[in-house]
């Protein structure tokens, strides 16, 4: 965690016995790759273990499965930096170090929430207080207020409804071909891994990468391109997918312990180069660039992450696909942090930003196209640019863009971090108003309206909207894709004006979700924190 100043000194004591208590567990003193098969084969049964009942809405799916690529991360990295690199894995389940490795992984998703509570109360930035009662750690204040926002972030579905659902039909889904040639003996299962159920997959999971993959595919690096990336992860996320279903048919067909000793796709490092490369149509080589940079710890990453290297390396021979940290990427955004990371990638990276935010115009401007709208945009003389302006000449409206495409926050110090950007694109919206309000001429010209129209400035993120400490009452935020459906729904500027004014589009509390305030043990100390609990009977998406 954090050692800057912002918590009390009582408070750090307690931080350091939080942040040692991993160190007693059995697996710290095993061979990586002996902790790492438990550790991950008990972070698939969580998984198993959620949804063999069935989860029937898209966001309960979309939600376990966000928590479980940042919840992975601890009990990971304290493994990672532990343990002996190498050893061997194993394929039998030890009931002291299956008990271990559950404990490790639960301890994992704890602490995510202590960490996440002292790095927001940390430092100069920090965006609450923490106060200790008893042996409770508790935020001090009014820390829930405008909780919508956050809430907005959770519940918000950057996908429409619609087009969710294929995902949900199991008779879309390859599942045939799996189970003709699964078979179960005892604690294993395995089936028949053939080109056509690998093509088949693929082609099912289609839409889902288009909508994962929205960047150039020619944006190059030092080795290869994004569109190689994603070529690659078609094939290994597949793999993950059929693995998986195997799996739970597995477990439904009663196979011992739920098929726990199999919940990992094993490989040695050529045949997975292989097997890439065949059902990707790329050279070894190039596929050999590509996974090097995705596999953990790998490309000079000191403190990797499995989000952004989902790749498992357990020892010389050894390379594992633990199917969920691929089902549940966000491949690009993760891919795209991860280059931001990687020395020889991140001058590369740095010349595409500017570009990102050029594509979210264009893909605003193309979307709204056949509408009545106008569009402008472009510098104006001794003030800030103008990123996009919607105009109404027939409703003498005019409403002003500032648009953002960052990294989409995971963790609390990158939510700090993304603020001030968020807060900075409020600023140069307030100075654009503040033009128009002193009648500008060269505003007015840009824009082509006089001052008889009514003018009004937003933030448009393509990710994430912030947090209600960084919010203006003047200047709304909001996601993307949610402001280009509702002014295609109503076709009006003045009313969705209106519904941008009085914040129509965040959910409501008691209505949409739910606060809930649990605590969380480690060792002698609670942490009383908060959750959002989702009432929403469909995708969230108003309009």
């Amino acid at each position: 965690m954090n050692s800057t100043d912002g918590v009390s000194p009582e408070l750090r004591e307690v931080e350091k016995e939080i942040d040692s208590y991993y160190k007693s567990n059995p697996l710290l003193k095993l061979p990586f790759a002996t902790a790492a098969w438990y550790l991950l084969s008990s972070a698939e049964e969580y998984m198993l273990n959620e949804q063999i009942g069935g989860l029937s809405r898209v966001q309960d799916i979309h939600n376990l499965g966000s928590d479980f690529i940042t919840e992975i991360e601890h009990s990971m990295s304290w493994i990672y930096h532990a343990c002996e690199q190498s050893g061997q894995i194993s394929i039998a389940r030890d009931n002291d170090l299956y008990k271990a490795s559950k404990d490790l992984f639960e301890l994992g998703r704890k602490y995510d929430w202590f960490i996440f509570a002292y790095t927001c109360a940390s430092g100069k930035d920090r965006v609450l207080d923490l106060e200790l009662q008893g042996s409770t750690i508790q935020p001090t204040g009014d820390f829930f207020a405008s909780i919508e926002y956050e809430a907005y972030n959770i519940l918000i579905d950057p996908r429409e409804p619609e087009e969710a659902r294929p995902f949900l039909n199991p008779e879309h889904f390859p599942v045939k071909a799996i189970k003709d040639s699964l078979k179960i003996e005892g604690d294993r299962f395995h089936y028949t891994l053939e080109p056509k159920i690998v093509a088949d997959m693929k082609t099912y999971l289609h839409p889902l990468f288009d909508r994962m993959f929205i960047l150039p595919s020619r944006w190059e690096f030092s080795r290869y391109t994004l569109g190689d990336f994603r070529k690659i992860f078609e094939v290994i996320c597949a793999i993950a997918h059929i693995h998986w279903k195997a799996h739970k048919m597995a477990a439904k067909q009663g196979v011992i312990h739920k098929g726990y000793v199999d919940s990992l796709y094993m490989m040695t490092y050529g045949k997975l180069i292989r097997t890439v490369a065949r059902y990707s149509g790329m050279s070894p080589i190039d596929v050999q660039g590509v996974l090097d940079d995705l596999t953990y710890g790998n490309s000079g990453i000191t403190s990797p992450v499995p989000a952004l290297q989902p790749l498992i390396k357990l020892n010389l021979k050894h390379y594992a696909i633990v199917p969920n940290i691929w089902i549940c990427s966000a491949a690009e955004r993760n891919f795209i942090s991860l280059v931001n990371r990687l020395p020889s990638e991140k001058g590369i990276y740095e010349k595409y930003v500017n570009e990102k935010e050029n594509l979210m115009k264009e893909r605003i401007k193309t979307r709204l196209s056949g509408t009545d709208f106008k569009s402008y945009s472009g510098n104006v003389a001794n003030l800030t640019d103008i990123d996009l302006a919607i105009v109404s000449h027939s409703e003498k409206a005019c409403l002003l863009l500032e648009l953002k495409w960052f990294i989409a926050p995971t963790t609390a110090q990158e939510r700090i971090n993304k603020s001030k950007e968020i807060k900075k694109g409020i600023s140069q919206v307030l100075k654009l108003k503040q033009a128009f309000g002193d009648n500008y001429e060269p505003l007015l010209k840009r824009l082509n309206i006089d001052s008889r129209y009514r003018l009004e400035g937003i933030v448009v993120s393509e990710n994430w909207i912030g947090s209600g400490n960084v919010q203006s009452p003047d200047i709304p935020v909001i996601r993307a894709n949610h402001l280009i459906e509702k002014l295609k729904t109503t076709d009006s500027l003045q009313s969705t004006m209106e519904w941008l004014k009085y914040r129509k589009y965040l959910p409501k509390e008691g209505e949409h979700f739910t606060i809930s305030k649990p605590k969380i043990r480690i060792g002698n100390w609670c942490l009383k924190w908060y959750g959002i609990q989702d009432h929403c009977p469909s995708v969230f998406f108003p309009l």
